[in-house]
């Protein structure tokens, strides 16, 4: 994995998550247990930091950054799909980010948000539990249903479990 210490600052990844080699995290990052990092990720922590809750999994080619003075928060048990792009964000607990969405500066998604494949949220959206939002600029547009949770759940778990899986199997081939 590409780890790189910046003014001082390191990336930490307990033993039991895993990160891509080909994943980039630089300076100021922290990543909770049993998180998976894929393939082409790109957490820069380098004006701000960027904490990452357990269980919480970021899909191939995500980027994450923060502005001066900002953080990125991820909470507990988060999907962050292949192609977003967070930046200054608060995503508290069981939300999902759908593939290539972007989510723009102080934007807070509260429990169980689900925010729609390739959404743009404008800067300062602040959105309600329990919601989905959708579009360019997002918009809510209805709560996740019982099924969507259930299903957000399910795919914590297969993540979980695909991160055992590369923590035990994963070997370059030379």
């Amino acid at each position: 994995m590409a780890l790189y210490e910046f003014d001082g600052k390191r990336p930490h990844v307990p033993v039991d998550s895993f990160v891509h080699p080909d994943a980039v995290l630089i300076g100021d990052v922290k990543i909770g247990h049993e998180c998976l990092i894929a393939p082409g990720v790109s957490i820069r922590a380098d004006f701000g930091p960027v904490v990452i809750g357990n269980r919480s999994n970021v899909q191939d080619n995500a980027v994450i950054h923060v502005y001066p003075d900002s953080r990125v928060i991820i909470e507990e048990d988060v999907t962050v799909a292949h192609g977003v792009i967070l930046h200054d964000a608060h995503i508290k607990s069981r939300c999902v980010i759908g593939i290539g969405a972007i989510v723009l500066f102080n934007v807070v998604c509260e429990e169980d948000v689900f925010v729609s494949v390739g959404s743009i949220v404008p800067k300062g959206m602040h959105i309600p539990a329990g919601k989905i939002v959708a579009g360019n600029p997002a918009k809510i547009t209805h709560d996740v249903t019982d099924d969507q949770k259930m299903m957000a759940k399910a795919g914590i778990d297969y993540y979980r479990d695909l991160c055992k899986k590369y923590l035990a199997t994963m070997k370059a081939i030379t």
